[in-house]
């Protein structure tokens, strides 16, 4: 297991819109790029992106108002925002093109970079979309009572204050049902939480959930109308996106590659990394 503070040892801030936005970009081959989910950072993918770094060149980076990156409070945190600021970064990084990787949140910036590329305004080429425990499908979405708790406007504010680790801990529990982590785990997922008081912003970045809803029936077209490959690696025991999705995308996107992961939760990749790099590795490779 990489440790938070080795991960940020080895990375780089760049300039993105007058914030410092924490990056790691490591490897040579064909490129791949990970995207985080809420509410955590690219030290998700540590073990999967050093892995296949031994043969790939590997991009992740934390968004702004997560991880190591800066978390202004007047930042506008939209969706649609994050991807235009996704495509900034890989832009000053030198990234034009490659395979996506992405989990929770991430796979609602990867559908926008679809639509993006089906509107011809993308700015990066996508040889394949590799969606992880993201709710795709916007009217299959089951979000935690927290979540629900957080985008409320009177209350919304006030639970996110009270946010703390033993409360992290506990959420975390439900998601992980095969290998719980380790208290070093726990504590280095918190530790990029709440850098700077990322926690207080949660309800900020929980934008996504209402526009996944407005936009929902775009995000899915681009599914359907885009030339990329589509993959989908699931952990099938996830009650918020797991074998549901994978069973809707399994019916309704028969071209793409459905990889379910028996007994894993909402983090496969965290979870069980052998296994994840496993699949990754196989839907990487194929044609």
């Amino acid at each position: 297991m990489t440790r938070i503070n080795e991960w940020w040892e080895r990375g780089a801030f760049i300039d993105v819109e007058g914030h410092q936005i924490f990056t790691r970009l490591e490897g040579e081959g064909p490129t791949l790029i990970f995207l985080h989910g809420f509410p955590t950072s690219s030290h998700d993918w540590a073990d999967v992106f050093l892995d296949l770094a031994r043969d790939h060149r590997c991009v992740t980076f934390d968004y702004l108002g997560y991880g190591a990156s800066d978390k202004p409070v007047d930042a506008d945190y939209s969706s649609m925002k994050q991807t235009s600021r996704v495509l900034k970064i890989l832009r000053h990084l030198g990234v034009t093109e490659g395979a996506v990787i992405a989990h929770d949140l991430g796979g609602i910036l990867l559908q926008q970079l679809l639509h993006r590329a089906v509107e011809g305004e993308a700015g990066l080429a996508i040889h394949r979309a590799v969606f992880s425990n993201s709710s795709v499908f916007p009217d299959l979405y089951n979000p935690t009572p927290m979540q629900l708790a957080l985008v409320d406007p009177e209350q919304g504010r006030q639970i996110a204050q009270q946010i703390n680790q033993p409360m992290l801990e506990a959420a975390l529990t439900a998601m992980f049902p095969t290998h719980v982590p380790a208290p070093e785990r726990i504590g280095d997922l918190w530790k990029a939480i709440s850098r700077n008081d990322g926690q207080l912003l949660w309800p900020d970045h929980l934008v996504y959930m209402r526009e996944r809803a407005e936009q929902g029936r775009l995000l899915v077209e681009a599914m359907h109308s885009t030339s990329s490959g589509l993959s989908f690696i699931y952990g099938l025991s996830d009650g918020i996106s797991g074998a549901h999705i994978l069973a809707r995308a399994e019916a309704d996107l028969p071209e793409a590659e459905c990889i379910g992961l028996a007994g894993l939760g909402h983090y496969p990749q965290v979870e069980a990394p052998t296994d994840y790099i496993r699949a990754l590795r196989a839907t990487l490779g194929r044609a």
